[in-house]
Order: structure tokens, then C-alpha cells, then sequence
């Protein structure tokens, strides 16, 4: 089938399962059954289409992770109206995965450019999770949370920093949540959404809600996890704390946080992050050039960068 299992065909198969499952009802247990067969076989017959959605057609998020973003929009295209379909049917078992489709969806259309369908295809998602969310918190708030983060990276990047903030900041209450109860498995997150949420504030002139939006993370990421586990963000964290900590005359502060987001950057060839952070860290060796060379030795294991003195 391979995804061709249109509208109409999935009316008529469960119309055939239905008659099917009544006659036999009818046959073997009289008249009186005739009803509940055709009920039986709505819903048997709704289940194995399903199955067969599941299991012969190609998992769209791995296309995405093999960064193959056009073949899975091309899938996608191919299945979502089924999905939508049973999402109508049978919505207690089937709007999660609708949910978790559109969720691909969106980031393939964000991975090729097409950014407007990608932020309005996370929209739907974010609202049948909510939905979801509103009755099965337990089940479904990590995956708000996580439709919520996506959500709002897509309004930022469209210049939309106060709905993104709004976004992600419902995430971040989520994910304070969930790391309470399973740190390891959330506190990376939590980081990740604590420095986007830092970098909008920043860039719309909050430099106060930033650092502690950023000193959040930058907590996590020091005292709160084992070095595997740090997570990507975690060099731009210290580095735009460091930042912003210059930006309050705090330059002995600031020292520690830019020498190690400095030595985290360079590991992870994150040189826009590095060129961003210079001013700072030539502001933090000039404030104290001393405290700041044994802070940069300490952290790197070389000596400050030559252009420190420029």
C-alpha cells in the first residue's frame, strides 16, 4: 500500500469488515447480534488498517534523521489524510500519533525552507497535545513540552520573540517538571530551552531576565550533570552569561564563564559563538588582566588568545 490508502478506499474496507463481521454475526447468533457484529468489525477493521499504516509504510522521522527531509515530506504527503482520518474516528487512540506526524512534518518543512507551513503545521500539533495534555498530563506533557519548544524556535526564527517566549516558556515550566522527577533525562532539555529563552530575552532588551533565564542553565550544565551529559547549548550558555555579566560591570564573574564557554566552543568548532563572545572577553581582560590570564589558564590550559592586547 505504501501509503496509498485513500479516504474513500478506507471507507469502503471499513464498510466491508462491517458487513463482514454483522453477516457472520447474523449466521451464527441470530438477528439480534447482527448490530454488535457490525460494531466488531468497524473497530477490528479500523485497527488492522492501522497496523497496516504503521508497518508498510516508511517511518517519516527516520528519513528526517538521515536528513532526507524531501522524501519525508513526500511520505508525509502521501499518509497524513489517513492519519487525519483515523484521528477522527477513533481520536482516544490515534490524535497522539496524528500529533507526533505533524510534529515531523513541520521540522521537514523547516529543514527544506518552507518555514510558514512548518510553524502552522506545528501549531495543529502543539493544539491536539494540549488537548491531550489537558486530560493525561502523565502521558502527554513531555510531548507538549518537546511540540512547545519546537513551536517556539520556529516563531523566533520568523522575528516573533514574544510568542516564542510565551511558547517556551510553558516548555520550560514542563521540563522543570519533568526533570524533577527524572533529571538525567530532562535537565539537558531544560538547559537547551533555558538558553534559547535567554538569547530572546537578550535580544529584546532584557538583559535582567536574561542572566537568570541563562545562570539557570549554565547551573545545569555545571552542577547538575556529568560532563557526558552536558549538553550542545551549554558553550553559549556560559559565553552569553559571561556576556551579560560584563554588561553589568561584573568582570571577575564574568572570567570563569567565558574561559570555559570559550575552551566548550573551540572543542565543538562553534566559531560564530567564539567571534560573538570576544568583545566580552577582551572587555573581562582589560576590567582585571591578572585574575583574568590565571582564570583563562586554569579553565583552557593555554594562555589568553594574542588578540586580547589588541
Amino acid at each position: 500500500m505504501r501509503g496509498e490508502l485513500t479516504r474513500g478506499k478506507l471507507t469502503v474496507a471499513l464498510a466491508a469488515w462491517a458487513a463482514a463481521f454483522g453477516a457472520a454475526a447474523w449466521l451464527l447468533l441470530g438477528p439480534v447480534w447482527a448490530i454488535a457484529g457490525v460494531l466488531v468489525g468497524s473497530l477490528v477493521g479500523l485497527v488492522l488498517l492501522a497496523v497496516v499504516l504503521v508497518y508498510t509504510t516508511t517511518d517519516a522521522a527516520i528519513l528526517l534523521r538521515n536528513d532526507k527531509p524531501d522524501e519525508a515530506i513526500a511520505q508525509l504527503g502521501r499518509e497524513m489524510a489517513n492519519w487525519r482520518t483515523l484521528a477522527r474516528i477513533w481520536p482516544s487512540q490515534f490524535r497522539d500519533a496524528l500529533a507526533s506526524r505533524l510534529i515531523v512534518q513541520s521540522g521537514a518543512l523547516q529543514a527544506v525552507s518552507r518555514d510558514e507551513e512548518a510553524l502552522r503545521t506545528a501549531d495543529e500539533a502543539v493544539a491536539i497535545y494540549q488537548d491531550l495534555a489537558a486530560e493525561r498530563p502523565g502521558k502527554y506533557g513531555p510531548d507538549l513540552a518537546g511540540a512547545l519548544d519546537h513551536q517556539a524556535r520556529l516563531l523566533a526564527a520568523d522575528g516573533g520573540q514574544a510568542d516564542a517566549l510565551a511558547a517556551m516558556a510553558v516548555a520550560v515550566r514542563l521540563y522543570r517538571n519533568l526533570a524533577a522527577a527524572e533529571p538525567a533525562k530532562y535537565l539537558p532539555v531544560l538547559a537547551n530551552c533555558l538558553t534559547c529563552e535567554a538569547v530572546w530575552l537578550a535580544e529584546i532588551d532584557l538583559p535582567g531576565d536574561a542572566l537568570a533565564a541563562v545562570h539557570e542553565a549554565t547551573d545545569i550544565c555545571q552542577d547538575k550533570l556529568p560532563w557526558p551529559q552536558v549538553p550542545s547549548s551549554a558553550a553559549r550558555a556560559m559565553l552569553l552569561e559571561g556576556e551579560l555579566l560584563c554588561g553589568q560591570a561584573r568582570y571577575r564573574e564574568a572570567a570563569r564563564l567565558l574561559a570555559r564557554g570559550w575552551r566548550l566552543a573551540a572543542g565543538q568548532h562553534l566559531a560564530g559563538a567564539q567571534r560573538n563572545a570576544r568583545p566580552a572577553i577582551r572587555a573581562a581582560y582589560r576590567a582585571d588582566p591578572d585574575h583574568f590570564s590565571a582564570v583563562w589558564r586554569a579553565e583552557t590550559g593555554t594562555e589568553p588568545p594574542d588578540w586580547l592586547g589588541t
